[in-house]
C-alpha cells in the first residue's frame, strides 16, 4: 500500500465508511500525503444553510511492524493483562471495565504500583487496522511514558496482520514527538468537516 491507500485506511478505521460515506456527522474528509496527493471522502452528513460545522485537521503516521519492544522505565512495571489496577479518573467506569474485559482489544500500561501511570489501548478496531490511543495521567505527564506504552502496545498486536495507525491533531506538538520516539512513518494529514454537536 502507498501512503495514499494507507491515509484511506485510516480514515475508514476512525470514522467507519459506509454505503453513503463516511459515517457519523462527517460532511467530506481529506486525506493528504506529504508528497502532496490527495483525496475527498464524501461523508453521509448534509449541510444546510446556517449549519454549524467543524473543520479538525490531523497529522498521521505508521507504526512500524515489527516495532522496537520497549521495556518498562526504572521505577514501573509494564502490564498488558488485568491485574487489580485503580481505574484512573481519566477513565469512566463502563470504558474501564471494557477495556479490562479485553473486549475492547489489547491494551498495555506503565503502572506505578496498582496505579496506572500510562496506558495504550486500541481507540479504534477494524479486521485490517488499529488505531492507537494514548493516556497518561496527569501526575505522570513528561516522563516519557506514553512512547513506551504506545510501543508495548504494537508489540502486542504485530502478529494480529493489523496496520497500526497513530494519528494526532495538527497542534498538538507533544503527540508529534511521541509518534517519532516510537519510530512512526510519516503518512500525510487527515481533515474533517463535521456537523458540529
Amino acid at each position: 500500500m502507498d501512503d495514499l491507500d494507507l491515509l484511506r485506511l485510516e480514515a475508514d478505521t476512525i470514522w467507519g465508511r459506509e454505503p453513503g460515506g463516511i459515517a457519523c456527522d462527517t460532511v467530506f474528509v481529506t486525506v493528504t500525503t506529504y508528497d502532496g496527493r490527495a483525496e475527498v471522502i464524501d461523508g453521509q452528513a448534509v449541510v444546510a444553510s446556517g449549519t454549524p460545522t467543524a473543520m479538525s485537521v490531523a497529522r498521521s503516521w505508521v507504526l512500524p511492524s515489527p516495532p522496537t519492544p520497549p521495556s518498562a522505565p526504572a521505577g514501573y512495571s509494564l502490564v498488558h493483562e488485568p491485574r487489580d489496577l485503580r481505574r484512573p479518573v481519566s477513565w469512566d467506569a463502563d470504558e474501564w471495565a471494557l477495556l479490562m474485559s479485553g473486549a475492547a482489544g489489547p491494551w498495555a500500561a506503565v503502572v506505578d504500583g496498582d496505579e496506572v501511570a500510562s496506558l495504550a489501548h486500541c481507540a479504534r478496531w477494524t479486521e485490517r487496522a488499529a488505531e492507537v490511543g494514548v493516556r497518561t495521567e496527569d501526575p505522570y505527564q513528561r516522563r516519557g511514558l506514553a512512547p513506551v506504552v504506545a510501543r508495548a502496545w504494537a508489540t502486542l498486536l504485530a502478529d494480529h496482520g493489523k496496520v497500526l495507525f497513530y494519528s494526532a491533531d495538527e497542534d498538538n506538538t507533544a503527540s508529534h514527538r511521541v509518534a517519532a520516539k516510537c519510530d512512526a512513518r510519516p503518512l500525510g494529514l487527515l481533515c474533517q468537516l463535521s456537523l458540529r454537536r
